[in-house]
C-alpha cells in the first residue's frame, strides 16, 4: 500500500514556486530569525514581514480526502499582494475550495534558542490581506466571518497525516471551526469589515490579536517551538487570503 502521509507538504513543495529555500527548509526542518547560535532565551519578540522574511515558512493543508488536491484547488506560494495591500510587496498567498466544510489551510516555521522543555507564554499578532466583506450569507456558513483564523505554537512540527482512511488530519490539537485547541486559538476570522453589500471588492489588511487569555506551550527538548497560522473554514466555497506580517511575543512562564 502507497504511504500518502507526507504528501501534502510534496505537494505545497512544488506549489510555491515564490519560495527558493523549500528545499533547504524541508531538509533542515525549518528556520530561525537569528544569524548563528542564540543563547538560550526566557523572552522573545519574534517579528516577520513576509514580504522579505517568508524565508523558512512553509505551507500546508488539513481535513481533506487524499488525492483531492486538484479539486479542492489547493495553492501557496510567495507572491506580489495585491495593488491594495502595497506597491511591490509581497505576501504568503494561501488558497483552498472547501468541499469539506472543514478546509485548514496553514502556514508555520521552526524558531530555536529558547529553553529547553520550558512552559513559555504567547501572545499573538497577524495581519492578514482579504477581500471577504463581513456579515454575508454563503453555503453552509459566512465567506468572511465563518472562515475562522487560528494562530498556534507547538513543540512539533504541525502537518497534516494521513488517518489511516484516506482523510488528513492535523498532527496537533487545533480543534475545528470557531473552537480553539490546546495547540492553536481562534483570533477572529476573515471578514474584512464591509458590509456586504458594498462594492468595494478590493483586498483589505485585516490585523488580529489574540484574546488577553493567554496561550501557552512548552518548548522541545533542543529549546524549539513551532508558530503556526491559519484558517479553518465553515464556508463551503473558495477562499484566498494573504499573509502579510506578524509579531509574536514569547515569554517565559
Amino acid at each position: 500500500m502507497r504511504d500518502n502521509t507526507m504528501k501534502p507538504h510534496t505537494r505545497i513543495a512544488k506549489l510555491i514556486t515564490g519560495f527558493s529555500l523549500v528545499a533547504l527548509i524541508t531538509a533542515c526542518g525549518g528556520g530561525t530569525l537569528y544569524v548563528g547560535a542564540p543563547s538560550p532565551s526566557a523572552n522573545r519578540m519574534i517579528s516577520v514581514d513576509f514580504n522579505t522574511n517568508a524565508e523558512g515558512w512553509t505551507a500546508g493543508f488539513a481535513d481533506y480526502p487524499a488525492g483531492q488536491e486538484a479539486f479542492y484547488e489547493l495553492e501557496a506560494s510567495h507572491s506580489l499582494l495585491p495593488a491594495s495591500l502595497g506597491a511591490n510587496r509581497k505576501g504568503i498567498r494561501i488558497s483552498g475550495n472547501n468541499h469539506s466544510d472543514d478546509l485548514f489551510m496553514f502556514v508555520t516555521k521552526k524558531f530555536n534558542g529558547f529553553e529547553p522543555n520550558t512552559r513559555y507564554e504567547i501572545d499573538f499578532e497577524l495581519g492578514i490581506g482579504t477581500d471577504v466583506h463581513s456579515g454575508c450569507s454563503g453555503i453552509g456558513g459566512s465567506p468572511g466571518d465563518s472562515v475562522y483564523v487560528k494562530a498556534g505554537a507547538a513543540k512539533i512540527e504541525p502537518k497534516a497525516v494521513n488517518d489511516g482512511t484516506g482523510f488528513y488530519l492535523m498532527n496537533i490539537d487545533k480543534s475545528n471551526q470557531a473552537v480553539g485547541g490546546s495547540d492553536a486559538m481562534v483570533i477572529g476570522n476573515i471578514g474584512n469589515g464591509l458590509d456586504c453589500d458594498n462594492a468595494d471588492q478590493s483586498y483589505k489588511k485585516k490585523t488580529l490579536k489574540s484574546e488577553p487569555v493567554k496561550f501557552t506551550t512548552y518548548s522541545d527538548a533542543n529549546g524549539a517551538i513551532w508558530i503556526i497560522f491559519g484558517t479553518d473554514s465553515g464556508f463551503e466555497g473558495p477562499t484566498t487570503i494573504y499573509f502579510i506580517d506578524a509579531l509574536v511575543k514569547v515569554t517565559k512562564r
